[in-house]
Formats: structure tokens, C-alpha cells, sequence
């Protein structure tokens, strides 16, 4: 293995500064990594490796760059623009005509000084916890083979973890970054609403409004320096993005012990026990480095984690699914299906109460947060699920989602949320979600990094299976 590879964003950052190695030096390292797990992983589907040894080779020329990510290797996700190469969102009818321009996430990695060194793997239409698609096929997880490696960011979680890129893009409508870096052992931060801009310039039609204002694009990567680093560059402004919003906190004032609500079960109906064990740890970490940890119950987050699925539902099944029949498999639109069954859709005026419903609840968790600084909770209610699950075993979908749920009040409520490593369980990674209020992105990652360094866990990049 070589010693680049191992190095975190923000060290391989800076010993490019100091010109110790060559950005030449650190995209071959890494490219090498694609080499030696690919093909077999599929996580990253393309790779990108002569045009980012060729902007290697310029930025070395060039001499040291002011961006934040100046020479550091990234992958990107097949769901968004990506000038040249087609978004497919995992989809063969899709597969076919470039994007003519990069969407503001890879505009504003680009503009940072990354170098993108290939895409990865999404599930079709980007709505599984579960990642493969009828083009490349599953993505394996590069941590524990028999597990999944999340969706829909898995392509992004299995190939940070295995060496492959500093960073990995990513985004989030219902834990699409925050599960993958679950089941991977990574660090993630899901931004808030208007955080992080987002668009895709080759889209037929402007999303739906759930869509809009749940969905977030961000990171995934190794540590929680590396996450604070790749926002800094997410967040640049973009005109494509009416949704964007500069402000830099929620305007509350932090305390000087940070105060940790905490809730294993908000829902009341049970959880895995290593789930419930990982929690409390955390606390338990948390509380050792100084932090106050407090008991909460968060409000109404059953209704939360419906409104998102009814909503959600809703919208695909009046604005999107004609359009769905035509291009995805019927494996995953039966599983579509099995979603409106368990979720239901509404009509008119659910809808509308739907929405209010849900100003009421971000009122309430506004509130709780003027309490506490942040929320501890799981990420899921069970341990990373079996590989393929969901399409394998559909009658366990009621129980998976029943899992998911912690996932989904970050979403709906436009909050920002990490999922934060705990070490693992007989090969098995384990975990922990911190929320916070909206626009606390920030303070989300500091406690998360400050729970990192409490855990000391090994964040090495995994060994290539044999």
C-alpha cells in the first residue's frame, strides 16, 4: 500500500504546498488504487485517470494553487452533471448523451482544485439504501463483502474507504450519504437545506418540491478534517441554485460545555442491541471529553419520518412515475411500489396539510435546539442490512424501512446531520447520527470530530480482498 494513499485530504493538502510530493505523485497513487480493485468492486464505474494525469501534470507545472482542494483526487457520482460524460442516475436510457456542462458541485470542486479521478456507482433513480443498476452492475462494500455498501452514495462510501480518492462526492434525500457511511466505517455530514447548491443543467424539468428541499449533495470521506475541508469548498455560491443560502450558523450562541441531547429510540419501538450499545458509547465518549449529555426525546419524529414518505410518494407518483415506468427495471419499480404501500400517498389537501404539519415540527425541533446544542441518535435502527437485501429478500422492505426511519427527519426538517464511525462489530461497522440545528453545519462536524478523536478508531483505508 502505498503511504500517499493513507494520508487524510488535509495532510495530502498541505504536503502538496509544501511541495514533499507532487499532485502527479498523489493521482497515480490513487489511480493505482482503481487498478488494484477494479474491475470486481464497481464502485468506481468510470475512470477518469487520463484527464486527471494530465491536470496533474499542468497543476505541477503551474506550481502550487490557492484552491482549497488544490490537487487532491475525488470521485464523483453518476447522478450528477458532469460535463462530457452522461448522467445516467443508474439508468441504461440515460446512459447516452454527455452532460454539456458540470453541475455546481462539480463546478465548485473544480473551482477548489480538485481533481476528479472517477465517477461511482448509484442505484437506479438514486432512491435505495442499496447500490446496483443494469449498467454496472452491485457495488460491493470494500469493508465487509457481505454487506451492502449503502445507496444511493455506495459507489462513493466503498471507494473512499478502499483508497480510492481524498474525498467522495455524494448526496442525501433520505440518508443517501449518511447510511453508505454507515455501512462503511466513514464520515459524512448530510449539509442543510440551501447549504450546498444544487442543480443539474441537462434536467428536463425542475424537481418537485419535496425534492428540492430535501435533497442535499455533500461528502463523504475518512475523517471529519476532511469533511470540514470539502465543505468549504461545496458551499461557493452558485447563481444555478435560487435556493442557496450564505449564512454561516443558525445565529445561536455556542456554549462553552457543549450540551448532547441524547435518544436511542426516538420512535418507542425498539432497536438492535448493538445499535443501542454503539449510542451509548458515543454518550459515554462524548461525556469524557467534557460535554454535558442530557436525556432528550425529539418531538413528533414519528410523524417526521411519515410526512417524509407520504410526501414523497406523493410527489413521484403525480409528477414523476409515467417517466419512471419507461426507463427503470422492474425490479426497481416494484420495489417503488412496495414504498407507496408502505408510505401511502394523499391527495390535495393531505398534501397541503402535509406541508404545514411539517412547519409545525421544524418549530418544535427549533425549539428543543435552543435546549441542547446537537441531537445523538442512531443512524439506522439496525446494523448495516445484508448485500442486495432489499431486492433479494422484498418482504423484508416494511422492516428495512422501519430501520430507516432515523434517517428521514434530517430531510424533511432541512437539518444538517453526520454519521459518525463507532468501530464495529464482528466485522460489522457501527455508528452514530449527530443533527443539529439548521445551518449548524459546522458545529455538527466539530462535536463529530471531537467524538472521532475521543473513539480513536483506525481510519486507514482497507486492504484489496484477496
Amino acid at each position: 500500500m502505498s503511504e500517499i494513499i493513507t494520508w487524510s485530504a488535509v495532510e495530502t493538502a498541505a504536503r502538496i504546498r509544501d511541495r514533499s510530493v507532487s499532485v502527479t505523485e498523489v493521482t497515480q497513487a490513487h489511480l493505482d488504487r482503481i487498478a488494484m480493485w477494479e474491475p470486481g468492486l464497481n464502485a468506481v464505474v468510470d475512470n477518469l485517470g487520463e484527464t486527471a494525469l494530465a491536470q496533474a501534470a499542468e497543476m505541477d507545472r503551474a506550481g502550487p494553487g490557492d484552491g482549497v482542494l488544490h490537487g487532491l483526487p475525488v470521485t464523483i457520482k453518476i447522478n450528477v452533471d458532469f460535463a462530457g460524460l452522461p448522467n445516467s442516475n443508474g439508468l441504461p436510457a440515460q446512459n447516452h448523451t454527455p452532460s454539456a456542462s458540470d453541475g455546481p458541485v462539480v463546478a465548485n470542486y473544480r473551482a477548489a482544485g480538485a481533481i476528479p479521478i472517477g465517477r461511482t456507482n448509484t442505484p437506479e433513480f438514486s432512491l435505495r439504501w442499496f447500490t446496483s443498476n443494469p449498467i454496472h452492475g452491485v457495488t460491493e462494500n470494500s469493508v465487509n463483502r457481505a454487506l451492502t455498501p449503502g445507496g444511493s452514495s455506495g459507489g462513493a462510501s466503498s471507494s473512499v474507504a478502499a483508497g480510492i480518492g481524498v474525498l467522495a462526492h455524494g448526496n442525501d434525500l433520505g440518508g443517501s450519504l449518511r447510511y453508505p457511511a454507515y455501512c462503511c466505517g466513514l464520515a459524512t455530514l448530510r449539509p442543510s437545506l440551501g447549504r450546498v447548491p444544487a442543480f443539474n443543467p441537462s434536467a428536463p424539468a425542475e424537481r418537485p418540491a419535496m425534492l428540492q428541499t430535501m435533497s442535499v449533495q455533500g461528502s463523504i470521506a475518512r475523517n471529519f478534517g476532511d469533511i470540514r475541508l470539502a465543505l468549504r469548498a461545496q458551499e461557493r455560491r452558485s447563481p444555478l441554485d435560487p435556493l442557496w443560502n450564505g449564512a454561516a450558523d443558525s445565529g445561536r450562541t455556542r456554549r462553552a460545555v457543549p450540551r448532547i441531547g441524547v435518544c436511542a429510540d426516538p420512535f418507542g419501538d425498539g432497536i438492535a442491541a448493538d445499535v443501542a450499545t454503539a449510542v451509548d458509547k458515543a454518550a459515554a465518549a462524548l461525556k469524557a471529553t467534557g460535554a454535558e449529555i442530557v436525556e432528550t426525546k425529539p418531538p413528533m419524529a414519528r410523524e417526521a419520518a411519515d410526512i417524509w414518505g407520504r410526501l414523497l410518494n406523493t410527489e413521484t407518483d403525480v409528477m414523476m412515475m409515467d417517466g419512471m415506468r419507461q426507463v427503470g427495471s422492474d425490479q426497481v419499480l416494484d420495489l417503488l411500489q412496495g414504498y407507496v404501500e408502505i408510505f401511502g400517498t394523499t391527495d390535495l389537501k393531505g398534501y397541503m396539510q402535509d406541508q404545514a404539519a411539517r412547519l409545525t415540527i421544524q418549530r418544535a425541533w427549533a425549539l428543543m435546539f435552543e435546549d441542547i446544542d446537537v441531537l445523538l441518535m442512531p443512524v439506522s435502527g439496525q446494523l448495516p442490512f445484508a448485500l442486495e437485501q432489499d431486492f433479494r429478500q422484498r418482504g423484508r422492505l416494511p422492516d428495512i424501512i422501519r430501520a430507516q426511519r432515523f434517517l428521514f427527519i434530517a430531510n424533511v426538517l432541512g437539518l444538517p446531520a453526520t454519521s459518525v464511525p463507532t468501530g464495529k462489530v464482528d466485522g460489522v461497522p457501527t455508528g452514530v447520527q449527530i443533527i443539529g440545528a439548521w445551518r449548524d453545519d459546522d458545529l455538527c462536524i466539530d462535536i463529530s470530530e471531537r467524538l472521532e478523536t475521543a473513539l480513536a478508531l483506525d481510519l486507514s483505508p482497507v486492504a484489496p480482498a484477496s
